[in-house]
């Protein structure tokens, strides 16, 4: 049989020092929000499709396979959308904080050079109203990625209303929304302006300026309410505005941004939306924001959601990029022993954890990888006792 020992594209193994580094950021992450009072959470890789159709952004990306009943199954492109089901259909009492982590899957065209499979670790706060929640999102995310020393990294806030409120003034079919979509996350300003001119409207002074209305806080939301009166809009940002201020006033040194014209990958936000990105790194690795009608979806009542997501693949791949490396903790010692000592062995190791275990027959293996893999010392356990065959020369 010939196999093909190719992986599927946007898929790779991960071996030692990456995989280590991938479980350790994992299990930080998790401690965070354990530690923050979130219950933990986790739901199939696999659903029916029918849970991810709810969400027009995902299609496209979505991998398909049928069950033996001839169903249509999906693999998760996303994780607040199993949750959401999860919460609408089971006996949960709302309020609760989730956390998770787990591996998605969104299908992309090889060229681009996306990862195909990726991890994500999050949080999602349902049936809280209140900011509070979202300060709690983005203030976590701030923390986590100041614990995972990422440098430089900045927050950049957005509004799901500004978009819905000039769709609702447009009227466009899906076709033609697809094609505002793209020219608002490219800030295409040539292409906004053929598209204004084609498709007027109240908010036409508004929409020429978004691809320009990003950067700092103050100056942005100033510059946009000159540029409209609609109540929703300016509703949505003054919202901004007092999140910038209540952030600023416990992370004053943290770089935050608005950016009008930002649109999340998935259509289910109604409020407050937020990115991260850093320095060395070519796109978003933080993403979240108000969800409240998601629930509907699945044939809950609307509930107040927030929800926090970290691309944890694309952390590990930053940290390396800039040098965060994870080391690898080399034992002190290497334990030679003979099967008739193994018990003997296993209370030496469990006496000196710094200590590992050969399994190699003779002792001369045994010296030849400590002097491969810089362990200090080899200690050699036998009929006659315990003693060191070998140490390193200072």
């Amino acid at each position: 049989m010939n196999w093909n020992r190719n992986l599927p594209a946007g898929t790779n193994d991960k071996l030692f020092r990456e995989a280590e580094s991938a479980f350790q950021v994992e299990q930080q992450v998790n401690s965070f929000f354990q530690n923050r009072g979130f219950k933990r959470i986790e739901t199939p890789i696999m659903e029916f499709e029918d849970v991810f159709r709810a969400s027009s952004e995902s299609a496209a990306a979505i991998y398909r396979f049928f069950d033996s009943e001839g169903r249509t199954i999906a693999l998760r492109p996303d994780m607040t959308l199993p949750i959401g089901r999860v919460i609408s259909t089971a006996a949960i009492t709302l309020p609760v904080k989730l956390s998770y982590s787990g591996k998605v899957f969104r299908a992309h065209p090889e060229l681009i050079g996306e990862q195909n499979e990726q991890t994500q670790a999050g949080i999602e706060i349902i049936g809280f109203s209140s900011l509070k929640a979202e300060l709690e999102c983005i203030l976590s995310g701030i923390t986590i990625l100041s614990n995972l020393a990422i440098p430089n990294f900045q927050i950049e806030l957005g509004h799901a209303v500004i978009y819905q409120e000039i769709l609702k003034q447009l009227q466009l079919d899906d076709k033609t929304e697809l094609i505002f979509r793209k020219l608002l996350l490219n800030k295409s300003i040539s292409g906004i302006k053929t598209f204004v001119a084609e498709n007027p409207s109240s908010l036409d002074d508004f929409i020429l300026e978004l691809p320009w209305l990003f950067g700092p806080a103050e100056e942005i939301l100033q510059k946009a309410k000159q540029q409209t009166d609609n109540r929703g809009i300016l509703a949505a940002l003054s919202e901004l505005g007092r999140t910038v201020q209540l952030v600023e006033q416990v992370e004053p040194d943290v770089a935050l941004s608005i950016d009008l014209g930002l649109i999340q990958d998935f259509d289910y936000y109604t409020g407050l939306i937020f990115r991260g990105y850093a320095d060395h790194a070519s796109e978003h690795f933080l993403s979240g924001g108000r969800y409240d009608l998601l629930l509907e979806r699945f044939g809950g009542n609307p509930t107040p959601a927030v929800g926090l997501a970290l691309h944890l693949d694309k952390i590990v791949r930053l940290k390396n990029k800039i040098g965060q490396h994870y080391r690898a903790k080399t034992p002190d010692s290497f334990v030679h022993y003979g099967l008739a000592q193994w018990k003997e062995a296993e209370h030496y190791l469990a006496a000196h954890p710094e200590a590992e275990l050969s399994f190699f027959e003779i002792p001369e293996e045994s010296i030849a990888y400590a002097k491969k893999w810089q362990i200090k010392r080899v200690i050699l356990i036998n009929e006659a006792g315990i003693a060191e065959i070998y140490r390193e020369a200072e």
